[in-house]
């Protein structure tokens, strides 16, 4: 297998690829993740959104028409606005912002020995637990944690996109190394999967923070963070960083890994996390994912 992609292709000459396949981000995603990413953003800040997306609001009026949030003998809704009301802004965002990614990543022909569940696990996965993550911590927007977690791993889909063949090549070499994908990746010269997920960020004008989050989610050193300079967004960085690595410990999907590393005790010192507080949040993960992972599978 040749590793030294990186010497040989360039990521600019990725991304020019990628956007014969993948051109623009579907509007309703890009919409979704500016708003979520405001800590004020509420029911009004996403209907209208919601409202021209078929496949998001034909998910919202069959949930909202469930029995838990119906009342006996109440008439079936039929209104995206009182389906919106009917289930909450939390139900509402995380559909909207789950199918819009669901249908992004269907766009992306999976190999047979890299399942396209066990990547949405491990993003959903680590999308609950930067959440979770959020509150435990102090940082103030969930909601855009939450989406910097689903979203983590988009590189990959370039990858897989751009070569696939080549990135199941490096998959099984880094397991049969017994190396985690993106040290596997450094040390023979990869395309990095952070980095083009970022350079794809920044082609689609997302905002800045998710793009850093996502180049950035890896690195557990501040200091070896470029371009970041604002405390809030390290400590965003820190928590998907987090969620990550808890997300491989606790085997929820998989990503291409085969490694689960461990944070250092100073990282979690700087929060607060002892042993006893992280296994208490790594319940709580599994516990949320599988009502997340239930609650999704229904749609």
């Amino acid at each position: 297998m040749t590793t030294a992609v990186a010497t040989e292709i360039s990521y600019e000459d990725v991304i020019h690829a990628i956007q014969k396949n993948i051109p623009t981000l579907p509007q309703i995603l890009e919409e979704l993740i500016k708003r979520l990413s405001d800590v004020d953003s509420c029911l009004e800040s996403i209907e209208d959104l919601v409202e021209v997306d078929q496949a998001i609001a034909s998910r919202i009026l069959k949930v909202s028409n469930k029995v838990e949030f119906l009342e006996p003998d109440e008439p079936r809704i039929t209104s995206v606005h009182d389906a919106l009301h009917k289930i909450g802004l939390e139900h509402a965002k995380r559909i909207a912002l789950n199918v819009s990614v669901l249908n992004l990543m269907e766009n992306v022909e999976f190999p047979p020995d890299f399942r396209f569940a066990f990547l949405w696990q491990h993003s959903l996965g680590v999308a609950v637990a930067s959440s979770i993550l959020s509150e435990a911590t102090g940082y103030e927007n969930p909601d855009q944690a939450y989406t910097c977690g689903l979203v983590h791993d988009i590189g990959k889909l370039i990858k897989i996109k751009f070569n696939q063949e080549e990135f199941c090549d490096e998959i099984r070499a880094a397991r049969e190394g017994n190396l985690d994908l993106r040290d596997f990746e450094l040390i023979n010269e990869c395309l990095l999967h952070d980095k083009l997920g970022s350079m794809m960020m920044d082609f689609w004008q997302m905002p800045f923070e998710l793009s850093a989050v996502i180049r950035h989610h890896h690195v557990a050193n501040r200091a070896n963070r470029a371009g970041v300079e604002c405390v809030e967004l390290h400590h965003l960085i820190d928590v998907v960083y987090l969620a990550n690595l808890l997300v491989k410990k606790l085997q929820i999907g998989n990503s291409g890994h085969n490694v689960a590393k461990t944070p250092s005790p100073g990282f979690l010192e700087a929060y607060g996390l002892d042993e006893e507080r992280l296994e208490e949040i790594e319940r709580d993960i599994l516990r949320k994912f599988e009502e997340s992972s239930s609650f999704l599978a229904t749609l």
